[in-house]
């Protein structure tokens, strides 16, 4: 599911935003949905954080309640570094300011100057970000990190605190986020399975399975656990891989 999510007061944009949102994906099988959003209230951000899939948001700067660029604000903060942001304003002024770049703007566009087109391309480059090269986004000593999905051989519960660590086959990055809410972040992408309280797997990176011993092996050097009420799900789940699973000794 992508959320369409247009933050804008004038009715009159709004239609004309929604119209071409129409266009680009009346001819894509992709699920969708738009939501409309025409002023700031107390519970606007937690629907915001409820909606299931991923999202895109175009954003109007003065809107009741609160202006686009703060929302957008409030949303990175709340971790979601991924959903792309373009904003439709007639302050293009604000383009260039460095506070646009930190919260990575993907477009500033002019109502007033070739509306349409620029919004049209923003658009379809956003569906294409969203759809393609899927990456984990989080802050690490202030700074945006993008661990690109098919770098991750798996993601590990720390022993000493609530967070986690990714591990990738050059490197362990810590990251302030705790496993279960990585698992709800991964969980419309089919290659991550949670194969132990502890451990978030990449199935394309398992090389073989000890399921006597419970030991999922990445490559050479790197290994996870494998809960035993796991075994199950994840033999059907390397099905189309033979040869990754050793069978228990009978």
């Amino acid at each position: 599911m992508i959320n369409f999510i247009v933050y804008e007061d004038e009715k009159k944009y709004r239609e004309k935003y929604i119209s071409i949102i129409l266009k680009i994906i009346g001819g894509m099988k992709l699920a969708y949905r738009i939501v409309e959003i025409d002023k700031y209230e107390k519970d606007t951000l937690s629907k915001l954080k409820k909606l299931v899939g991923k999202k895109i948001y175009i954003l109007d700067i003065e809107v009741p309640g609160k202006s686009g660029l703060d929302l957008a604000r409030e949303i990175r903060n709340t971790g979601d570094w991924l959903s792309p942001m373009i904003v439709v304003t007639t302050h293009d002024h604000l383009k260039s300011t460095t506070f646009t770049s930190k919260m990575l703007m993907l477009d500033f566009i002019s109502k007033f100057y070739n509306c349409e087109e620029g919004l049209k391309d923003t658009l379809k480059l956003s569906l294409n970000i969203i759809t393609t090269h899927q990456s984990l986004n989080f802050q690490y000593n202030g700074e945006l990190v993008q661990i690109p999905y098919d770098d991750i051989l798996f993601i590990e519960k720390n022993v000493e605190d609530v967070y986690s660590t990714v591990i990738t086959q050059s490197e362990k990055i810590p990251i302030k986020k705790s496993i279960g809410t990585i698992e709800k972040e991964l969980t419309e992408d089919d290659r991550f399975f949670r194969i132990h309280r502890s451990y978030i797997a990449n199935l394309d990176k398992i090389t073989s399975v000890e399921l006597k011993a419970c030991i999922v092996h990445f490559g050479k050097e790197e290994t996870a656990l494998l809960s035993r009420d796991k075994k199950n799900e994840l033999k059907k789940r390397l099905g189309k891989t033979p040869g990754k699973i050793k069978e228990e000794q009978r």
